[in-house]
C-alpha cells in the first residue's frame, strides 16, 4: 500500500491527512488525527484520483467515498 500525507494546513484538514491506497486491491485507508484507522475496499483508482485532486478532502471523503461505501454494504445486504 503505497501512502500520501497531506499538508494539512494548506488542504485545510481537521480529521485526517494520511492516505493509503493498493492498486492491487483497490483498498483505501484513512489515517484519522486521533489514531484511528478506517479501512474502505472496492475504491476505484479513478476515485482515489478525484480524491487527490479535490480542494476539499474531508468533504469529497464524506460526500462521495462514504456514500459509494454505504451504497455497497447495502448492497451486501440485499445479497445476503
Amino acid at each position: 500500500m503505497n501512502f500520501t500525507t497531506f499538508n494539512k494546513d494548506l488542504s485545510q484538514l481537521k480529521s485526517f491527512d494520511t492516505i493509503g491506497y493498493d492498486r492491487k486491491t483497490e483498498t483505501l485507508q484513512i489515517l484519522f488525527f486521533d489514531g484511528t484507522k478506517k479501512t474502505i475496499p472496492n475504491i476505484s483508482e479513478q476515485t482515489i484520483f478525484h480524491f487527490l485532486l479535490a480542494e476539499d478532502k474531508e468533504a469529497y471523503y464524506k460526500n462521495v467515498i462514504i456514500e459509494q461505501f454505504k451504497k455497497l454494504e447495502k448492497a451486501r445486504t440485499i445479497i445476503h
